[in-house]
């Protein structure tokens, strides 16, 4: 009898280490680069989170890159295959590069510029340094058209350091290594309680769309059907953040490390700006468009057709 069941708990063992070994090896890696954590991408790391993914077939990776115009480069070689960070992809769409938006999670970007407690507003960072996540991307044109608003030169008035995601930017205001960061919601809360200074809400001058997901049109073209795999996960995670609403305050707690009133605040941001079924209306893109050719300085006839920066085949699918 107790070999019997030696035997037997033996065989259960094997049985139970072959199923998981062959249902770990049906799931295909997926990778996504971000810059850091962010609201934007609350309802993808809350899918990984959950399993909701590997459901689908996918083992999703979320990579952290500091640097958004790395991200494209990395993208674009097929290093990565989606990546979060839609507004520098929109820009790169702009400049002529394969890549397409296929997503919009939240369409609205909820930067906030912070000084130092000494600076009252954006004219006062004459000479000062600016903390932005990379030189090439999208939100730092937003700096500068912020500073040009004021009536600074942007290139001669202001110096730009490339610094990281939000949390790096913020951590290097603590430090004192930077006058002012663009910052995002709600990490700017925290700061304006030490003294920070809040000088910009950024969308009451500028309107682009902050997450979702790009891809290069090569890696599109040859894999539409892991696309919608990816997609059909990411568009059950809005609607279950939507219809959740205390599990998911409690998740953005742990997730941006905030506290109950940030994550309360975060939370009614998402429910205002989050796309449901990632698809917004295409003014969103053409708003990002214009601020991208603006600050690219594009000739109205070098602006690409709207088809060759937002792809809005896969997720209505």
């Amino acid at each position: 009898m107790p070999r019997r069941i030696g035997f037997i708990l033996a065989l259960t063992f094997l049985c139970f280490f072959c199923r998981e070994h062959l249902f770990a090896q049906t799931l295909r890696v997926a990778t996504v680069g971000i810059t850091g954590p962010n609201i934007g991408l609350f309802p993808l790391e809350m899918a990984v989170r959950k399993g909701l993914f590997k459901r689908q077939g996918l083992d999703v990776r979320v990579i952290t890159v500091r640097q958004s115009d790395v991200i494209i480069k990395a993208t674009l070689a097929g290093e990565l295959h989606f990546t979060d960070v839609v507004p520098t992809a929109i820009l790169a769409a702009v400049r002529g590069l394969p890549i397409r938006t296929i997503a919009i999670t939240v369409k609205r970007a909820p930067y906030v510029l912070i000084g130092q407690p000494q600076i009252k507003s954006v004219a006062d960072l004459k000479g000062k340094k600016i903390g932005v996540s990379s030189l090439g991307g999208l939100s730092t044109f937003l700096v500068r058209e912020l500073v040009t608003q004021a009536g600074l030169n942007s290139d001669r008035d202001v110096t730009y350091l490339s610094v990281g995601g939000t949390s790096s930017r913020s951590a290097a205001l603590a430090s004192g290594t930077i006058d002012s960061a663009l910052v995002l919601a709600p990490d700017n809360f925290a700061l304006e309680r030490k003294g920070y200074r809040r000088l910009v809400w950024a969308p009451d001058f500028v309107d682009y769309p902050f997450s979702g997901v790009a891809a290069s049109a090569d890696f599109l073209a040859r894999e539409r059907d892991f696309t919608m795999a990816f997609l059909k996960i990411l568009v059950a995670a809005t609607q279950d953040v939507r219809q959740n609403r205390n599990e998911s305050i409690g998740f953005i707690k742990s997730y941006l490390r905030v506290g109950d009133e940030e994550a309360e605040k975060s939370y009614e941001f998402l429910m205002k700006d989050m796309v449901v079924n990632l698809v917004p209306d295409d003014r969103v893109i053409r708003s990002a468009m214009n601020f991208a050719a603006k600050s690219l300085k594009l000739q109205p006839e070098a602006i690409p057709d709207i088809s060759k920066v937002r792809d809005w085949s896969f997720a209505p699918r």
